[in-house]
């Protein structure tokens, strides 16, 4: 079947779209997807484009965004700071069946620590990256990115679910490049950059960055797919060496990045080659 229906966007509190309906449960749409994420998924990057627009299906797809800008996987997984996940999952406040749950999570909780996880070298050492890594603060990383994910799964297959066991799905992060190229948000300015900030702090050779970041890239990719084994029908994606890296040095928009840690248009719709496949065999078990 070929994917040629892209899906339509939906959020809280969305607007009239001309021909969609804005009610993911209208029969409309013959697929239902619930979208939390960081980044990646959000609506309020400047320009405006994200990883859900350019996702193509075989028939009309409501994909329900509720992600939010920085958001770190932990962060989602609280249902404290988060309520708004546990109210589309549960019976309690919406009737709902999702058809999956599609996550991206993880990008974030690394970048948000990783003036911590890279570290000066100690005395004589320096010459290997691994010496300016603090292993001890990726272990606890690895644990908290790991639990969160087990949390929403569990919200997921809950007593008030409709969408127990319904395929819960991530994907990798391609390689970004340290650089300083701040990223712009609707509502939110300039934030970052984040690992160039991190790198410059603790006087990491630029000979090591992109080596460095390629390395912790890896790790989170391994640590989701980790999940693999721990949660039923939860399945990551792979992007990586999909993207063309940016240039180290490069202040703004470079190859297929729009800032040091966002693809721009032209990349996202490159990922969404590679992952509209996957989620079509997903939600129909192909």
């Amino acid at each position: 079947m070929e994917l040629n229906v892209r899906g339509t966007v939906l959020f809280p509190g969305a607007p009239d779209l001309p021909g969609c309906p804005v009610d993911p449960e209208d029969p409309f749409y013959k697929k239902r997807v619930l979208c939390e994420g960081d980044s990646w998924f959000s609506l309020g990057a400047i320009p405006s484009s994200n990883l859900l627009f350019p996702l193509k299906f075989v028939e009309p797809t409501c994909l329900y965004d509720i992600a939010k800008p920085g958001d770190t996987i932990v962060n989602m997984a609280s249902l404290a700071s988060n309520p708004e996940l546990a109210k589309w999952l549960s019976r309690e406040h919406f009737a709902v069946r999702w058809d999956m749950v599609f996550l991206s999570g993880g990008g974030n909780d690394l970048i948000d620590r990783c003036g911590r996880i890279l570290c000066g070298a100690a005395p004589g050492a320096g010459g290997h990256m691994l010496d300016y890594v603090n292993l001890s603060e990726l272990g606890r990383l690895k644990v908290d990115i790991q639990k969160a994910y087990l949390a929403i799964a569990a919200l997921r297959d809950s007593e008030h679910s409709l969408s127990r066991g319904v395929p819960m799905v991530t994907h990798i992060y391609d390689y970004p490049t340290p650089r300083n190229a701040p990223a712009k948000f609707v509502g939110f300015g300039l934030a970052g950059p984040w690992l160039y900030s991190a790198f410059k702090t603790h006087d990491i050779p630029e000979a090591l960055w992109v080596s460095l970041t390629d390395y912790l890239f890896d790790w989170l990719g391994q640590t989701l797919i980790e999940l693999e084994l721990k949660i039923s029908n939860f399945h990551v994606i792979s992007t990586r060496d999909t993207l063309v890296r940016a240039e180290l040095g490069a202040t703004g928009d470079s190859k297929d990045w729009l800032n040091e840690i966002h693809p721009n248009a032209g990349g996202y719709e490159k990922l969404a080659q590679v992952i509209s496949p996957a989620l079509f065999r997903l939600l129909y078990s192909v």
